[in-house]
């Protein structure tokens, strides 16, 4: 007798024998006990949980000579004919070999006759997704309305892919994938009568592996029963399996988590001499977090594994932090999907493991290098700055001499500005251009030992240094650093402004001009500042009038107090919204809210250097030659000025 598969041998052949989908079988012995059976059931699960065998169960059920009932016997005709699949009322059609529209109509022809052995017609139709449009548009009115001797049993693995009028005639039952303990049970039952002995580890193994399919683990265990030398170990079936021990798995993380780099580099070499396949390892190991997780915060959640991997599993748990268990899952999860994008699959894992080892989170009393303090940022940037302009001075003038001509026309008041300074830290200053409008600025402190008036400009640059350094509320300036008045920057520059006595328009302008060039205020902060003005007694109570619903802006106005109760300790700062506010400030001549008066500067500004380059003989012989015109005009940062859009028309 020719050998039969376990899948086979051991399928189910009632709903009682049926592992895992009790809410189906539930369901239908009670339709068969009811006589509430419906015309049309539609069976929806990943491979091999028992779609195909649900449905000859539910033939035998309906034919089987003892009369219908939820329990054939399995020895009539009818019954061994199903079983055997020959019984002539019981119509398999596989739908991926058959999806023509005209192989459903010749399905449907036959319909309306009665059956021929049994009580019941029953057409079965596998992957009943495969059919085209035209088949399933032939299909719908015998569906919704079959004859009475007519059952349709429909299966699939993608119910996604029916169209929603399909699904609608039928009565859906969605079978899940079984837990590794139900089919650790499963195969133990198998083994027991086929005689094999076995190890429960190997088991284990076989039923992770299987990843919920009933068939894909009877599978297996044929392979390994093939593979074993008479009996089932776990070191032959992960030897067989090509995946990671489940205990190397734990050995790679606890050694990835305390930093031990030659035990990482073993296992990594055993990978490497095994060919494991690298995508199995990180779902593995995506796995392996997701229960470390799942222990640490749920441990009372049964997570469907042998006992003796989640005593383990619990004992890991406890030695790794949540905060890098959660950083680990992200990089490993980041690590599979740059799978494909890799050279190969394990340098994909091998990478991932790298990062494991480099990466860790920030401890509580750490920061990010990037958060530096804000007087160590702009020594760097200075210092930066300044030799990068001095070559780049030199550079421009061994290049074009036109060209140089033009910069020293635009930054002579500079230039002779700097000459006038002996102190190298003022030079730096005054060599500082005046940022532009730009907002969005980090909140931030200066710490300043001096009330020697500087403003710092902000570039936008990476932060390297790994230096912190402790920020302390700065000393408010009481006016900028000077700016040559040849140079159209020093139009962007706010005008001084006493802050002592009673707030107006210029004073609060002045002071958030200021507060701006030392990024003291956050991007909200420094939006809910421009939308409004200051009012009231600066040593006293002050009225912050804001254009907009003040509800809007409670919390972010908290945070503004705290920045200006540094400047002004004894003011008592309140917020109120008057939505008239702008209508009043269009009436008058001069800008008051500080973002018009900041964009009334710029205006100035660009005309000014405008007018300057015009002056230029570059731009003399252009507007001569082909009556070119600046069109815009950008202010860059460091005496450098770059027309961003130039437009030369023909005359």
């Amino acid at each position: 007798m020719p050998y039969q598969v376990l899948a086979r041998k051991y399928r189910p052949h009632n709903f009682h024998e049926l592992v895992g989908q009790e809410h189906v079988s539930r369901a239908l012995i009670n339709a068969i006990e009811q006589n509430r059976l419906h015309h049309a059931y539609l069976f929806t699960g990943t491979r091999g949980v028992g779609k195909t065998t649900i449905a000859r169960i539910l033939a035998k059920c309906l034919n089987c000579e003892t009369g219908m009932t939820s329990t054939p016997c399995g020895v009539c005709g009818h019954c061994v004919a199903i079983d055997q699949g020959r019984f002539i009322d019981l119509i398999e059609i596989d739908a991926a070999s058959r999806t023509k529209v005209e192989d459903t109509r010749e399905l449907l022809e036959n319909v309306p006759y009665a059956p021929t052995q049994g009580r019941y017609k029953v057409y079965l139709i596998d992957e009943v997704h495969m059919l085209s449009t035209h088949s399933f548009n032939a299909l719908l009115k015998t569906l919704e309305e079959p004859p009475e001797h007519v059952k349709f049993l429909l299966a699939t693995t993608d119910p996604q892919k029916l169209p929603i009028t399909v699904i609608s005639r039928c009565l859906q039952f969605v079978l899940r994938p079984l837990t590794e303990s139900q089919l650790f049970g499963h195969l133990q039952h198998v083994l027991d009568k086929e005689q094999i002995s076995h190890q429960p580890e190997a088991l284990w193994q076989l039923a992770h592996s299987a990843h919920g399919s009933v068939r894909d683990g009877l599978s297996l265990t044929d392979q390994a029963i093939a593979f074993a030398d008479g009996q089932l170990t776990e070191a032959l079936v992960v030897d067989m399996l090509g995946v990671i021990n489940a205990t190397d798995l734990q050995a790679l993380l606890t050694a990835i988590h305390h930093d031990d780099r030659h035990g990482v580099m073993g296992i990594l070499m055993q990978m490497r001499q095994k060919s494991l396949d690298a995508g199995n390892v990180l779902n593995e190991l995506s796995d392996l977090l997701h229960h470390l997780a799942l222990l640490q915060l749920l441990p009372e959640m049964d997570l469907g594994i042998s006992p003796q991997k989640l005593a383990k599993r619990q004992q890991l748990a406890w030695q790794i932090p949540s905060e890098t268990l959660q950083l680990y899952y992200e990089i490993v999860n980041k690590s599979r999907e740059s799978l494909s994008l890799a050279h190969s699959p394990t340098q994909a894992l091998e990478m991932c493991l790298l990062r494991l080892l480099a990466f860790r989170p920030l401890g509580s009393n750490e920061a990010w290098v990037g958060h530096v303090s804000h007087h160590h940022n702009h020594e760097h940037k200075h210092n930066h700055e300044h030799e990068y302009h001095h070559e780049h001075d030199e550079h421009q003038h061994q290049y074009d001499e036109s060209s140089d001509n033009q910069k020293h026309a635009l930054n002579d008041g500079i230039q002779n500005d700097n000459e006038n300074h002996g102190n190298p830290h003022d030079s730096h200053h005054a060599n500082g251009d005046v940022p532009n409008n730009d907002d969005g600025h980090q909140h931030g402190h200066q710490q300043s030992n001096t009330s020697t008036p500087t403003i710092i400009e902000p570039i936008e640059q990476s932060l390297t240094e790994t230096e912190l350094t402790a920020a302390t509320p700065t000393k408010l300036p009481t006016e900028p650093a000077s700016v040559s008045a040849n140079d159209p920057r020093s139009l962007l520059q706010c005008p001084p402004a006493d802050l002592t006595g009673q707030w107006n328009e210029k004073k609060w302008d002045y002071w958030l001009f200021l507060a701006r060039q030392e990024e003291r205020l956050s991007t909200d902060e420094l939006a809910l500042a421009n939308q409004g003005v200051m009012t009231g007694d600066m040593q006293g109570e002050s009225v912050f009038v804001s254009q907009t619903q003040a509800k809007n802006f409670i919390n972010v106005f908290e945070r503004l107090v705290g920045v200006l109760q540094q400047d002004f300790p004894n003011a008592n700062f309140q917020l109120t919204a008057d939505a008239s506010l702008a209508d009043m400030m269009q009436k008058t001549d001069e800008p008051k809210l500080p973002k018009e008066r900041q964009k009334h500067r710029q205006n100035l500004a660009e005309q000014q250097a405008i007018k300057l380059l015009e002056q230029t003989p570059v731009m003399q012989q252009l507007k001569q030659q082909s009556g070119a015109t600046i069109n815009q005009i950008k202010l860059r940062a460091y005496s450098q000025y770059e027309t961003s859009k130039r437009q030369v028309k023909d005359i």
